[in-house]
């Protein structure tokens, strides 16, 4: 493998490498892997639901279900790469990740499901924040926010593909063959890493310190950027996982089919793929703490066209459409915002932490829509109901770049 020069700043090299590009690509696909994994249950519920004969609150149980995997795995697992390396705890991800989905293939209950659903969320919430650290580390310092943002954009590029591959194979085969699929494809991508992720040399703490904790993040320097990306990752799951969980569901309450339904879902994951995209180009040229709130308040506007006007079937396609640009695009500028928030040294347990307290608003984000929903709320509420925590994300991520400039000043 080519080794990576490191620049004046001490992390990724000064220009791009043949090998940083390939690492970067890399962890595009797993991402990919996570987009596939997580959404491909949007997908499948109306199908679940039909065939176990559960309401709406239970299936929003079943969707936190991995929502809490990945605050373990966040959390719990994820600061372990700031110990032992990127490699092996990406390599211990991609084995939760596939054997939980293979396993949820053949679940017989609500409670199976739960469980295994919990051990896949492990996997994403792990390689998340190691991918994120990875890729920060491996791109020229002057293109870390796009090299990370562009990572942020396999996940909804996979679930695209998902949704379209599902509307079309789930009346033929069932949703239990689609779950065993799709753990088989995240199998396939075990050797790649094992081949191309570079070997572990674990970041070494400062001078004085014997190894990185939590308390770290919470040091003087550290302490204001904590609490905003907390916030913003807080609020901004929240709302995205309701839309994620929920928006195949939600398409049909507006009056499409399911099929239309779940073309629905694959549409607004292709506007975050493409908002995703123009975000991490928009980062090399504009800053972060501008674009990220921008495209969240755009998807405010969005999200309440969606619920008030009275649209055709186009129409309704289209502002899914919206929304995935507005709504994805911008909350994914949040983890190049976070990459660049702390050093090499504490970027993983950073970034875990973050996603790992961040889950507790992505399992309160489509827990509390589907209460609503078996509420029979309409959706203007609905809808409303979710637009103050976007705008509270839009703050905070601003927030989290003004700290962290302020203080790198001084």
């Amino acid at each position: 493998m080519v080794a990576i020069a490191p620049s004046a700043e001490g992390s990724g090299p000064a220009g791009w490498t043949a090998h940083a590009a390939v690492i970067v690509g890399l962890c595009f696909a797993i991402n990919m892997a996570d987009g596939m994994d997580v959404t491909i249950l949007s997908f499948i519920a109306p199908r679940l639901q039909d065939e176990w004969g559960i309401g709406p609150d239970t299936m929003g149980n079943l969707f936190s279900a991995g929502l809490l995997g990945m605050a373990i795995g966040g959390m719990g697992i994820a600061p372990l790469a700031d110990r032992f390396g990127r490699r092996r705890l990406i390599l211990l991800a991609l084995a939760l990740m596939s054997s939980g989905m293979i396993a949820s293939g053949f679940a017989q209950s609500v409670a199976q499901l739960f469980g295994l659903r919990a051990v896949v969320g492990a996997g994403i919430g792990t390689v998340l924040a190691t991918m994120a650290a990875l890729a920060a580390e491996s791109a020229p310092p002057a293109k870390r926010d796009f090299a990370v943002g562009m990572v942020q954009a396999g996940y909804p590029l996979a679930a695209v593909f998902t949704g379209l591959v599902t509307a079309q194979l789930l009346p033929i085969y069932g949703w239990q063959t689609l779950l065993v699929g799709a753990g088989v494809i995240t199998v396939a991508l075990f050797p790649l890493a094992w081949l191309l992720l570079p070997k572990d040399s674990p970041v070494q703490p400062a001078a004085g310190q014997a190894s990185i904790r939590v308390s770290a993040l919470f040091s003087r320097h550290y302490r204001g950027r904590t609490f905003a990306l907390w916030l913003a990752v807080f609020f901004g799951l929240m709302v995205l996982y309701f839309i994620v969980s929920w928006i195949p569901k939600l398409a049909i309450q507006a009056g499409l089919s399911e099929t239309n339904g779940i073309y629905a879902g694959a549409l607004y994951n292709f506007g975050a793929f493409c908002g995703t995209t123009a975000m991490a180009l928009l980062a090399s040229r504009l800053p972060l703490k501008r674009i990220v709130p921008t495209m969240l308040l755009c998807a405010v506007a969005a999200m309440m066209v969606f619920a008030t006007v009275k649209m055709n079937v186009a129409g309704t396609l289209f502002v899914a459409f919206l929304i995935g640009v507005t709504l994805q695009g911008g909350y994914n500028g949040v983890w190049p915002i976070a990459a660049g928030a702390y050093p090499a040294d504490r970027r993983a347990t950073g970034i875990g932490w973050a996603i790992g307290i961040g889950r507790s608003g992505a399992i309160l984000g489509p827990l509390m829509g589907g209460y609503l929903m078996a509420a029979n709320a309409s959706l203007p509420l609905l809808f409303g109901a979710y637009c103050v925590p976007l705008v509270l994300c839009a703050v905070c991520a601003s927030l989290v770049r003004k700290q962290g400039e302020a203080i790198d000043r001084n």
